[in-house]
């Protein structure tokens, strides 16, 4: 798990906020306590996730501290240094494993069962719309892919599909997944058309792969809350292809909590309850990937960019 430039701009942005004499490269053993008990309110929150976005937060923050005094650039005392690196570590040494896409063994599905089962989802009769729209060549705007998938939303000539929620994650998906293509001429089938259209098994993986990395992945712009709960996410799916699946109660209710907390959790069910809606997920008592699309499920969480570490690489300077 890498540290992200945005996760720790954020921390810092939040200890700035909430210690007036917060200094980024002298923190004190305060700081290092807000980022902990931000931490133990993700735990709180009991889900199949919070255990490794919890993890996460701690980890940049270790990580962040690591590079000032590697870079010699810690301004604060020594002991200050020792005591927020000893509690820290303290948290990260405490958790238990979280799971990866490692941990899922794949069941054998024949080509012809999984292709069969990919090829009725809905996603891929979307794209379908997109793949024949972008054969006319025609100019892409919010406008003109809305009126291609049949969606009735506000958008215009002047947008872009991904500045559009509703039209985001499936234009993203076929883009992302060589379906369709854009240049400064207009759309175009991409190099993934031809097998797309022959409902070749890779080919449909691929796509449905895209659409789970684009909807587990981190935008532009700085949401932790939201990048937490695609963690939540993204571990409860992997657990739903284990022999130990998580419980599907999603009528939770919330009124306990407060403020990012409940937006989290609510962000949380409204991402599982969209896996399921797209038959991606089968709900019940327990949550499961259906077998025939564990495969392209799994690809899709292990490429996800949750945490934004794809164009965040290291640790920013202060």
């Amino acid at each position: 798990m890498e540290p992200t430039r945005r996760v720790v701009e954020s921390l810092l942005g939040e200890l700035t906020r909430v210690h007036e004499k917060f200094t980024p490269t002298a923190w004190t053993p305060d700081d290092a306590h807000l980022v902990l008990d931000a931490a133990e309110s993700v735990l709180a929150q009991n889900t199949e996730a919070s255990e490794d976005a919890a993890l996460h937060l701690v980890f940049s923050a270790l990580s962040y501290l690591t590079f000032l005094d590697d870079e010699d650039i810690w301004s604060g005392s020594d002991a200050d240094y020792e005591h927020c690196m000893e509690d820290l570590t303290d948290f990260v040494d405490g958790m238990p494993d979280t799971l990866t896409p490692d941990d899922v063994t794949l069941p054998d599905v024949s080509a012809s069962d999984e292709a069969g089962a990919l090829a009725e989802l809905a996603v891929i009769g979307r794209v379908d719309a997109l793949l024949a729209w972008s054969s006319t060549g025609a100019p892409v705007d919010a406008r003109a892919v809305a009126d291609a998938l049949g969606v009735n939303v506000p958008a215009s000539a002047f947008q872009m599909p991904a500045d559009v929620p509703e039209l985001a994650h499936t234009w993203n998906c076929a883009i992302e997944s060589g379906v369709v293509e854009i240049s400064a001429s207009g759309a175009a089938p991409g190099p993934l058309a031809a097998d797309f259209r022959a409902r070749a098994v890779e080919a449909l993986r691929a796509v449905v792969a895209a659409f789970v990395r684009v909807q587990l992945s981190a935008g532009e712009e700085v949401d932790v809350s939201a990048s937490v709960a695609d963690s939540f996410v993204a571990q409860s799916v992997l657990a739903a292809m284990t022999p130990d699946p998580p419980e599907g109660n999603l009528d939770e209710n919330y009124d306990d909590l407060e403020g990012e907390d409940k937006r989290t959790a609510e962000l949380v069910t409204a991402r599982l309850r969209a896996f399921i809606d797209e038959g991606l997920i089968v709900g019940g008592d327990v949550l499961l990937v259906p077998p025939q699309l564990r495969h392209a499920v799994l690809d899709g969480i292990a490429g996800a960019d949750i945490f934004g570490t794809a164009a965040d690489d290291a640790p920013p300077q202060d």
